[in-house]
């Protein structure tokens, strides 16, 4: 493991009878010194160490007046605002050049050990008080970026509020009257009204669910969602009956579940795969046209159990892929006129990441979608504040 270097002065000196005359002034400061009279010793160092501050004696500038040490110094991004004192003569077009490359104090020789401590000590605070405005800017910063997030949340929770929630109830509002006309005028045929109740029922299922979603994606943003992982015996029958978890069910769409023997078994929480695999399949159904087909597959690579659910719908565009987990940014309207907020698609990615696994999709527009998610083979169980492994297969 690599250890941070403790806090230090650059002593960069003619000599080094002048680097450890000046030790015991950086030593006052409760900081280390290190002394360099060698240049190249002292680029090479700078490349990757930062010191607190440096100290530069004109004569080892002098050395090599042909490189510009102070400028070429001050080039370098890691040392642009270390505080820099120059010891240097009394003479006023040297001060004039070295301060044009970006020293910070000009100390005339002869000085005395007390003028250079003061003058780095004002230097040192100075730069831990930019520090401390720099921490204070981006705390800011990041202050007003969560806001703006929270308010554009806010907005598109409203927006989805309208056109989620307001078509599902007029639904439910219409098929409920219209139903209760027929039983009134009591010439419905045999199975009318039993056909639009169910309908009915479907809207409201529909509602429930994106109810339950919005609620658990803000509950798992926060850490509150439970999180119980235990052995899944059957992970098909867990998949149909998240199928029968759907609004509607099929609704005329071919259904395959094909799960390789070594996938059959493994380690999750049921309830949160549950709804995994509910959320896609309605999501499937959603994009895909009557008669279509969707396939639920699952099999063990590497250290993962893979899991899929192909579609042959409408498909998504490319520029939308990347996206379509977070809420409200892949809003769009399905093949039947449903708005879709995607707060279905955002459960899952916080579910599946909370088993430690990852989700993506495949799309091409016009030949259908293909979600797939990941769960470990050895999943994180929580127990306390701590989590063991639970070894999966």
């Amino acid at each position: 493991m690599q250890v941070k270097a403790a806090p230090y002065v650059l002593l960069a000196m003619a000599t080094d009878a002048r680097g450890e005359g000046l030790r015991p002034v950086v030593e006052q400061l409760e900081l280390a010194a290190e002394v360099f009279t060698d240049v190249e010793r002292l680029l090479y160092h700078t490349r990757g160490s930062v010191p607190e501050a440096i100290v530069l004696e004109h004569g080892l500038v002098e050395k090599v007046a042909q490189l510009d040490l102070v400028a070429l110094l001050r080039r370098r991004a890691s040392l642009v605002d270390v505080p820099l004192v120059y010891l240097g003569p009394p003479q006023p077009d040297v001060t004039a050049r070295v301060v044009e490359q970006g020293v910070d104090a000009y100390v005339t020789l002869p000085t005395r050990p007390d003028v250079v401590r003061v003058t780095l000590r004002r230097l040192l605070d100075r730069r831990q008080a930019e520090r401390g405005l720099r921490y204070a800017l981006e705390q800011s910063r990041r202050y007003e970026q969560a806001y703006k997030e929270s308010e554009r949340v806010k907005d598109d929770l409203i927006h989805m509020l309208v056109h989620d929630l307001k078509s599902p109830i007029s639904s439910v509002m219409g098929l409920l009257d219209h139903s209760l006309e027929m039983l009134k005028a009591e010439t419905h045929e045999d199975g009318g009204v039993d056909e639009l109740l169910s309908l009915a029922r479907g809207e409201a299922q529909h509602l429930l669910n994106l109810a339950a979603n919005i609620l658990d994606v803000r509950r798992m943003k926060d850490g509150h969602m439970p999180y119980a992982p235990d052995v899944v015996t059957s992970l098909t029958e867990l998949a149909k009956e998240a199928l029968g978890d759907v609004s509607g069910g099929p609704r005329d769409r071919h259904f395959g579940f094909l799960v390789r023997p070594e996938a059959e078994r493994l380690h999750a929480d049921p309830n949160l795969l549950r709804r995994v695999l509910a959320n896609l399949m309605a999501n499937a159904i959603k994009h895909t046209r009557r008669g279509g087909y969707i396939d639920f597959r699952a099999w063990h690579q590497d250290d993962d159990f893979v899991l899929s659910i192909r579609d042959d719908g409408e498909g998504i565009p490319e520029s939308d892929q990347k996206r379509i987990f977070n809420a409200f940014e892949q809003s769009r309207h399905t093949v039947h006129d449903r708005y879709d907020s995607g707060m279905g698609l955002t459960f899952c990615k916080l579910a599946v990441e909370k088993h430690g696994g990852r989700i993506w999709v495949e799309s091409k527009v016009g030949r259908g979608s293909t979600f797939y998610f990941t769960i470990p083979v050895d999943v994180a169980t929580p127990v306390g504040d701590d989590a063991v492994t639970v070894a999966g297969g």
